[in-house]
This record gives C-alpha cells, sequence and structure tokens, in this order.
C-alpha cells in the first residue's frame, strides 16, 4: 500500500508508464560521450578489482577508517566527535587488513589490485621509509624540489605549474612525499569543516577541474595564493576525463600543503576507487609513475572532507542533498514533474558531519543502499556519502530518479532544498557536480547554486568555466560574486587518453560493457545536464518494461530475490 499511494498511480505519469520506446539523443556532441560508453567497466564479481567479493569489501570497510583527530574536531557536535572517536577505534584494528596483489590463477602471475581498504599508520610509516630510500630527482632536473610542506611556497607553485606545462613532471619520489603529507594532513580533518571569511577577505569556491592543466592556469591567474584574506575550496572532481589529471591534482595538494588552514578540499564522485579506473585517472598514475602511487591517492581521496560549512550560513559540497528517507526507489518512476517521492523531513547539518567518510562505495551499493529506515550506522553513511558525491537538482517538488548510474541516485527538488536550508538555518546550498553552459547557476529559488570550472568539457561543451568568490556583506547575508573565463589551448590529446593503460595492462580488472550502447553516456556520468540542450523525454527508460518491474520489488524498490542481502541492516 505504502509503495502505491507513493507511486501515485493516478498521477499524469500512469499514462507514460504504457509507453514503449523513445528516441534516442543525437548530434555531435555525444561524440566522446558516445566513446566513453564503450569503455570497458570494473568487474561487479569476486574477479573485481575490489579485493574478494563486495560483500567482502563491505565488511572490510567497516572494519577500517582514517585517523581523525579528536581534537582536532572540537567544533563538532558530540554526536560527530563520537564518530571520529569511532573511527579512531576502527583505525587501531586496521593493521591486518592489507590489499596485497594476489596470486592471478593465470599462472600464478602475481597481478596489481587496487587497494580499497585504508592504510593503517604502520602502513605509512613503512610506505615512508621506502620512499626515504628512492633515488631523487635527476642532476639535471631544473624544477621545484620538495623537502616537507614548509618548502612550498609561491615560488614553487609558479615553477610546478610552469615546469608541468611544458610537458616535465615532478619527480616520483617528491609526488609520493607530497601525497603522505596530504594524507596526514586531511586525516586530521573533520568530516564537515567550518571556514570563517576575514573581515575584508573572501573565500572562492573553485567547481569541478578534471584534469584540465592549461585551464588551471586561469583559475591560478584569477584566485592567487591562498592566504587568511584569501581562501578557497576546491569542491571535488579534481581527476579524471582530463588528461592531466596528475599535474592538476598535484597543483591542488601543493596548494594545500602550503595553507592547510585557508585550502579547503571536498570530495566527489571523481575521488573514488571505481570511476579512477573507469575514467582515466588510475592508468595516467600508472603511465607517468606507479600504481603503488595511485594506491595512495586512494588513501587520501579516502580521507577527503565531504562539506565544508562557511560561515554557519553556506554550505558548500560536490553534488547534491541526501535522498528520501526510507530510502525507497520506484520502478516506472519517471521525469514527470508530477512523478516524485514525497518530501520527507531533512537531515541536520549534525547529522552530516557524523558521517565516517574513510571507504569506497562499490557498483553494487548503490541499488543496495535502498530500503527502510536503519539503525545501521554504515549503511547510514553510504547513504549520505553516494548522495553527497552524486546526486542532482530537479526543477519539480520531490525526489525523482537521476540520469547517473541506473539505481539509487537521486535528483531533489526545491521543496527539499528549501526544507534542508530552513532546518539548518542556510542561506544557500553550493555544489558543483554539473556542466552548467554560463559556468555557474542559481537555482531552487536562489537557494542552490552550481559553479563549474572546467570550460569547454571533454574538449567538446562549449561551456564557459566560473570560479564564485564568497564575501561578506554589509547585512548579515554573504554576497556572492561569479567569475567566468574561457577554455584555453592544450596540446593535442584527448580526454582520458591514459585510460588504454588499464585495457592493456591490467584487463582482468575490466569487463566489457553489457547494456545497449546508445548515442549518450549510458554509463550515467555525462554530467550535462546541466547544458540545456537535452530534452528529458528523450532520456525516458522503457516505461512499460519498468512497469512490469514494479510486481517484482518490496514497497521500498528492493528486488524480492535478492532480499537477504539488506537483513543486517
Amino acid at each position: 500500500a505504502l509503495f502505491w499511494q507513493t507511486r501515485g498511480i493516478a498521477s499524469a505519469s500512469f499514462k507514460a508508464m504504457m509507453l514503449a520506446g523513445v528516441a534516442k539523443p543525437s548530434g555531435s556532441m555525444f561524440s566522446t560521450l558516445h566513446a566513453v560508453t564503450r569503455a570497458p567497466l570494473p568487474l561487479h564479481t569476486q574477479d573485481a578489482g575490489f579485493i574478494a567479493t563486495e560483500k567482502q569489501a563491505a565488511v572490510d570497510n567497516a572494519k577500517i577508517g582514517n585517523r581523525q583527530s579528536v581534537a582536532g574536531c572540537a567544533a563538532l557536535t558530540t554526536a560527530a566527535a563520537a564518530a571520529v572517536a569511532r573511527s579512531v577505534r576502527r583505525q587501531r584494528t586496521a593493521r591486518g587488513c592489507r590489499a596485497k596483489t594476489v596470486m592471478y590463477a593465470r599462472g600464478g602471475k602475481e597481478e596489481w589490485r587496487p587497494r580499497n581498504c585504508a592504510f593503517s599508520e604502520a602502513d605509512l610509516a613503512d610506505v615512508r621509509s621506502k620512499v626515504g630510500a628512492m633515488d631523487g630527482p635527476e642532476a639535471d632536473y631544473k624544477g621545484p624540489h620538495y623537502e616537507g610542506s614548509k618548502s612550498v611556497d609561491a615560488e614553487f607553485v609558479k615553477t610546478l605549474l610552469a615546469m608541468q606545462k611544458d610537458g616535465t613532471l615532478l619527480p616520483k619520489k617528491y609526488a609520493y612525499l607530497m601525497v603522505l603529507d596530504i594524507i596526514d594532513i586531511l586525516g586530521k580533518e573533520c568530516t564537515m569543516p567550518t571556514k570563517n571569511i576575514a573581515a575584508g577577505g573572501s573565500l572562492t569556491v573553485i567547481g569541478d577541474l578534471h584534469g584540465q592543466l592549461f585551464d588551471f592556469q586561469s583559475i591560478y591567474d584569477l584566485v592567487g595564493l591562498p592566504s587568511a584574506t584569501n581562501q578557497m575550496i576546491f569542491n571535488g572532481d579534481f581527476v579524471d576525463r582530463g588528461s592531466w589529471s596528475i599535474e592538476v591534482i598535484l597543483l591542488v595538494f601543493a596548494l594545500k600543503l602550503m595553507n592547510p588552514e585557508a585550502v579547503g578540499l571536498n570530495r566527489g564522485n571523481h575521488e573514488m576507487l571505481e570511476a579512477n579506473i573507469i575514467y582515466g585517472f588510475a592508468g595516467e598514475v600508472g603511465t607517468k609513475c606507479d600504481l603503488d602511487l595511485f594506491d595512495l591517492f586512494s588513501e587520501a581521496f579516502r580521507r577527503l572532507p565531504l562539506a565544508h560549512l562557511v560561515d554557519k550560513k553556506v554550505l558548500v559540497l560536490h553534488a547534491g542533498l541526501p535522498g528520501p528517507n526510507p530510502r525507497i526507489w520506484m520502478p516506472g518512476q519517471t521525469h514527470d514533474p508530477t512523478d516524485a517521492i514525497p518530501l520527507t523531513p531533512p537531515p541536520s547539518l549534525d547529522e552530516i558531519a557524523a558521517i565516517e567518510r574513510d571507504f569506497e562505495v562499490g557498483p553494487d551499493d548503490y541499488k543496495n543502499a535502498i530500503g527502510p529506515k536503519t539503525n545501521n550506522k554504515e549503511l547510514i553513511d553510504k547513504r549520505f556519502l553516494v548522495d553527497l558525491v552524486w546526486s542532482d537538482p530537479r526543477g519539480s517538488n520531490g525526489w525523482g530518479p537521476s540520469y547517473r548510474k541506473s539505481k539509487g541516485i537521486y535528483t531533489f527538488g526545491p521543496d527539499i532544498t528549501k526544507a534542508f536550508c530552513e532546518k539548518n538555518n542556510l542561506q544557500c546550498v553550493m555544489r558543483s557536480h554539473e556542466v552548467k553552459q554560463e559556468g555557474y547557476s542559481w537555482d531552487h529559488g536562489n537557494l542552490l547554486c552550481t559553479v563549474f570550472s572546467s570550460p569547454n568539457y571533454l574538449d567538446t561543451g562549449n561551456n564557459k568555466g566560473a570560479i564564485m568568490r564568497l564575501k561578506t556583506g554589509a547585512g548579515e547575508d554573504i554576497e556572492f560574486e561569479p567569475v567566468q573565463f574561457e577554455a584555453q589551448p592544450h596540446p593535442d590529446l584527448a580526454p582520458m587518453h591514459w585510460q588504454s593503460f588499464i585495457a592493456d595492462n591490467h584487463p582482468y580488472l575490466l569487463r566489457k560493457m553489457k547494456k545497449r550502447v546508445a548515442e549518450f553516456d549510458e554509463w550515467g556520468d555525462s554530467d550535462c545536464s546541466g547544458l540545456s540542450l537535452l530534452n528529458f523525454d528523450e532520456w525516458e527508460p522503457d516505461e512499460a518494461e519498468q512497469f512490469q518491474d514494479a510486481f517484482k520489488v518490496d514497497e521500498f524498490g528492493r528486488e524480492l530475490d535478492s532480499l537477504d542481502q539488506y537483513d543486517a541492516a
């Protein structure tokens, strides 16, 4: 009864459910996205790059965590501080959980496997010892020398940017040391740090970067170096897609090392192991350096905060707001404005701050997060993380299905944003995650701002990039100043150029796409909904087929033949 009441079977969308077969979008703008859909995807079985099975990986993730400093999170509420304490205890049990290479059945040859569980302090100390024994730069090296965070100054950043644009990489030993130091810094930060804009100063929010090094120069010229009066938040998706991701992330890390208090970093959906294997970053690190460094990058990404709270008025996060609770998924639900999951009470900022964020989300975790309300902390955290790095806004009220992936990711309406801001006394929410033609956009009655900083995304988007500068106004509210910029020329290197490294050298990590190949990114990470060039009706699934699926699920949208996996929740 709950399912059908929520489904709103009497709505206008009922007619749409009877339809079968719809047109597909076409045009040259999708040529790159079409190529991406043919890229291999990670295995969903025990042969995956996620150690053992997804179920075992989830168990492993529940046992481990980032080392976080309770003292460094004194501003958190009691609930959030308790979460940090639990994470510290979990870290002490992580010493026995080490993702090693495994003997692959074919000839007993050792095959590399990406590590999806946290490094213990002993693990990190062991890596530091090995890095210390590495050779330094070549005698003719003329770039910056990294000797700890205090060696990073204005000249270091300027020289690093120029050197990398000329095609010279930071020596491997320095890259390792920078990532290790970043891991230490992020491990002491809270899930939702706070930042206050200094009087007469500003804070700049930078959206998706996606490895576009030559456009990073524009951002550097506009924003400058971090200081107490010139703070910045990089709002996730630093890597993947673009083919200079390692150069971009090392520049972002350099700014963080230069002034950790003035630079905030949020985790995006492309700071996850699954995405990095698919969309190029793993292959790029493997090509330009080695895959042990990629494992360290993954550890740094797991420690990234999920949001920042600015002046207690603006919440900055990568994607969007938490989904419905209970987490209902309705088979056959369309993008018709009248077809929505109705508003449920929004979560508090304290609940977001209490997330223990130090884990990966596997391919099956999205649909497995669907279900009733729960007291299972691991499942609660997983639901929050999926939403904060994946969800998108919609024009009509309530929750709807996302265009990304296949199941378990939501879009949220203006009523949800309004209720969330009112409950938490916020002026607005700032996010990134979507291409915007002008580089930014205000939605939901000016309560939701999107900023996207990758101009001409994928070399086909024809969009501007933008950053958003926040300042304290004459009154109580924060003032927002968008700054737009155009794409810069770059060497002739296609997006995701390095992805072939994984397919050629580690094909056992991948499987071929089994879904129907269409002329858009069927994997669901197109990031193009903000271009306003798509007719949403053209993106509808086969409604008649999904209508039949309604009889194969329980009241929350979980498949009846696989409910045993939810028993623990």
